[in-house]
């Protein structure tokens, strides 16, 4: 018996078993649509980005990353439901009004994030009020999905990891010299903790778009092919980390995915890379 068929079955135990292909596949352009999404926000989130202090950095590229795709999958759904469509479309149109005012007037995203902020922060809420109205929330992986499942897991996960991750940095001089990014926060506890603040936030974004809509919206077609759609990209954007983070990313990107498809939501990987960065920006300073 080969090494990989000995351990399948511990893998399903701990990630849950290979997803298979759903009952009624969704249509082609139902996958482009959630590609032209995801693309847009990819780009958009790491072209049209923000300087600023980490909680601002963080908010706005939660905005881009993940209100974005939320009211536009809420808007789908209200068009196709023919309900609810004035809620969605409203918070679609507040995120879409934020997005347009940083290619406009950038100055204004720049200098007023309270603004933009309370703007975003009314559209995401619309937009998953019009999703619960519709009771396809999970159908994104937005909710808890299956947490029993997933959140026993979760804390297993985030027990070895963490340990693990402050290990490698304090062996590995090249992840000690980058985080923690902000420098800061070297040397100072509340600017440490600003940007772990502002790391949540961010992450809160980013896991939504590729665990959640990207993940979840493609595989209603295609299960196997969402788990590398949202992994490649999820690679391609630590191509600036250090080699080792790097490297690790596709493959971590991948058991994410299996694993996020088998909870039916994003959450518990948010909560796994949050506690990750956590300990190794902290260890950073130590070390």
């Amino acid at each position: 018996m080969s090494l990989l068929h000995r351990a399948l079955p511990l893998l399903t135990t701990l990630i849950g078993p290979a997803p298979g292909a759903p009952p009624r596949p969704a249509s082609a352009g139902f996958v482009g649509f959630v590609g032209l999404v995801s693309f847009f926000a990819f780009f958009f989130g790491e072209e049209q980005g923000i300087r600023g202090e980490p909680l601002a950095y963080g908010a706005w590229r939660a905005v881009v990353h993940g209100a974005f795709p939320l009211t536009a999958a809420a808007l789908y759904e209200a068009i196709v439901a023919r309900r609810e469509r004035l809620v969605a479309g409203l918070g679609a149109a507040l995120i879409a009004a934020c997005l347009l005012t940083r290619v406009v007037e950038p100055l204004l995203i720049r200098e007023n994030p309270t603004r933009w902020g309370a703007a975003a922060l009314l559209g995401v809420v619309l937009g998953a009020w019009a999703l619960r109205r519709l009771g396809l929330v999970s159908a994104w992986g937005f909710g808890l999905g299956d947490w029993r499942f997933w959140a026993p897991r979760a804390g297993v996960a985030i027990a070895l990891i963490v340990p693990a991750a402050v290990a490698l940095v304090a062996n590995t001089p090249s992840l000690a010299e980058f985080y923690p990014t902000h420098k800061a926060a070297r040397s100072s506890l509340p600017a440490l903790a600003e940007q772990m603040a502002g790391i949540g936030v961010d992450f809160l974004g980013w896991e939504l778009l590729f665990r959640g809509f990207m993940l979840h919206g493609i595989a209603r077609r295609d299960p196997i092919l969402a788990i590398w759609a949202q992994a490649i990209p999820f690679a391609l954007l630590h191509f600036d980390r250090p080699q080792v983070e790097s490297l690790l990313s596709l493959f971590g990107g991948l058991i994410a995915g299996w694993f996020c498809l088998r909870a039916r939501s994003f959450w518990p990987l948010f909560l796994i890379h949050w506690a990750q960065m956590i300990a190794v920006a902290s260890a950073g300073v130590v070390w």
